[in-house]
């Protein structure tokens, strides 16, 4: 929809404003109703109504979801993403593994970065810690675990740079950082593709290489010094830390 249909507005909002940027609309105008208390269910949301692979299959996915989920927190109810497969009715028959389908896994039985980045952000606590960054969360654990995902968000068709986070936990006995990393280096099952040729139909030896690219490793473990951590993360990347 454009701006005009959904805001009466003409202008060009950026792509990771747009779901929270409505969200927002439709919380306001139930706290502004005669029935406030009315739960918010959003049923689909994406980062693309297009099918656009260097969108929804990217891993441009885990900053823009981490982002998404930072802004829309305490306005909404429940969100569901849509959908979980690439494969389904309105797509019609898949005819390549990769087309920018919406879902978080694509035909072969391969996860995007997609889901491997809801992977990564259900690590999070049910609290949230106030920050004043808007490339970060840091929750609170019921078993009482700090959890901080960070994110370096650049546009799909740039190439943006790496950044640079100086990070210093007071009051925790935590001693290690344990980090998960969802990257250019990291998951990036779409580029595996692509540096496989882009087979229409991948043999099951090339689905099986996908499905390995596509896989988060071990999480690295650091020793916190002072509280303190430091992490590079790519362009369009996303990290998650647990510490211990």
């Amino acid at each position: 929809d454009r701006s005009q249909d959904v805001f009466g507005t003409n202008e060009n909002i950026p792509r990771d404003k747009m779901v929270c940027r409505a969200v927002n609309k439709v919380h306001e105008q139930i706290k502004t109703s005669p029935m406030p208390n009315v739960p918010l269910i959003w049923s689909e949301f994406n980062a693309s109504y297009k099918n656009e692979p260097s969108v929804t299959d990217s891993i441009y996915m885990g900053p823009w979801l981490a982002d998404t989920i930072r802004r829309c927190d305490g306005l909404v109810d429940i969100m569901a993403y849509w959908t979980f497969s690439d494969v389904f009715e309105e797509q019609g028959v898949v005819r390549t593994p990769f087309y920018g389908g919406f879902g978080l896994i694509a035909a072969g039985d391969i996860p995007k970065p997609s889901y491997y980045a809801f992977r990564l952000l259900h690590k999070l606590g049910d609290r949230r810690i106030p920050l004043n960054s808007d490339s970060a969360l840091l929750t609170l654990r019921n078993d009482g675990t700090l959890v901080l995902a960070v994110w370096n968000y650049a546009s799909p068709d740039q190439p943006g740079s790496t950044r640079a986070f100086a990070v210093h936990f007071k009051n925790t006995k935590a001693q290690q950082a344990h980090i998960w990393r969802l990257d250019s280096d990291h998951g990036d099952v779409h580029s595996a593709y692509e540096k496989m040729g882009g087979p229409r139909y991948p043999t099951q030896a090339e689905l099986q290489q996908l499905r390995s690219a596509s896989a988060l490793i071990a999480p690295e473990t650091r020793e916190l010094k002072n509280g303190e951590l430091t992490l590079d993360v790519p362009a369009h990347g996303l990290a998650l830390v647990e510490l211990k």
